[in-house]
C-alpha cells in the first residue's frame, strides 16, 4: 500500500511537471513538432508556461482570465523549482521528491482557486487520466504504450 501511494505521489509530480507527456520523440533525435531553431544536440524541449496555458485552455475551454491566471501560476512554477533545483543540491532524492510534491499540493490549491468548478472539474478529469496514461507507459501496457522506434 505504501508503496503504491509513493508511486502515485511520482506520477502526481511527473505530471505536475511536464502536464502532459510527448507522445513519441522521432528516431533521429529531434522532437516531433519542434521548430528548426530549437532542435540543439539532442536538448529536450519544455513547453513554455505560456505554451502549457495556451494548450490546456485549448483543450479544457478555459475563459481567457483563467488562461492568464494559468499561465502566472506555470511561470511561478517553473521559477520555483528551478530555485529548489539549484539551491537543494545536498537534498536526497526522497527528500527533493518531498519538495516538490508538497510544492505540486500548493499548486493544486492555486488552481482550484483560479477556475471555475466547471473548469476545475474538467481539468481534475483530465489530470486523472494524463496520470492514468503514465502509469500504463511506465507499466508497459495498455493505449499508453509508446510504439517502439522505428530502426535505421
Amino acid at each position: 500500500m505504501k508503496n503504491n501511494r509513493i508511486l502515485l505521489l511520482a506520477f502526481g509530480f511527473i505530471f505536475g511537471l511536464t502536464l502532459s507527456a510527448q507522445d513519441q520523440i522521432p528516431h533521429n533525435g529531434e522532437q516531433r513538432g519542434q521548430k528548426p531553431e530549437m532542435r540543439q544536440g539532442g536538448e529536450r524541449h519544455q513547453m513554455t508556461p505560456q505554451q502549457r496555458a495556451e494548450r490546456l485552455a485549448k483543450q479544457l475551454g478555459f475563459t481567457d482570465e483563467e488562461k492568464t491566471k494559468v499561465q502566472a501560476l506555470y511561470e511561478k512554477q517553473n521559477t520555483d523549482r528551478e530555485k529548489l533545483r539549484s539551491e537543494n543540491t545536498s537534498l536526497d532524492r526522497e527528500q527533493m521528491r518531498a519538495k516538490f510534491e508538497e510544492m505540486r499540493k500548493n499548486e493544486d490549491a492555486e488552481m482550484a482557486k483560479i477556475l471555475s468548478p466547471e473548469s476545475l472539474k474538467k481539468y481534475q478529469e483530465f489530470r486523472k487520466a494524463q496520470m492514468e496514461k503514465m502509469k500504463q507507459r511506465i507499466e508497459g501496457g495498455g493505449d499508453g504504450q509508446r510504439p517502439p522506434r522505428p530502426q535505421e
